[in-house]
């Protein structure tokens, strides 16, 4: 039986009433989850940030623009 399937008869043995604090549990649950993520994600761009040797270098918007093709 997969996890989801358990998952499937526990919830089948509650009742809507029950379900319903079930089901914010479950959202409260995968908002943690994502927030832990993007902080993961954040924390790791931000590590790549300090080892770049270039950061903190000025560019001009006319160099960003030619570099991105964009005319001005």
């Amino acid at each position: 039986m997969s996890n989801r399937e358990k998952c499937i008869d526990i919830l089948n043995s509650f009742s809507e009433g029950q379900l319903a604090n079930i089901a914010a549990m479950l959202q409260a649950a995968r908002d943690a989850i994502s927030e832990a993520a993007d902080d993961a994600f954040c924390n790791a761009l931000y590590e790549e940030y300090k080892m770049d040797p270039d950061r903190g270098q000025a560019v001009s918007l006319e160099d960003v623009a030619k570099e991105l093709g964009v005319s001005l």
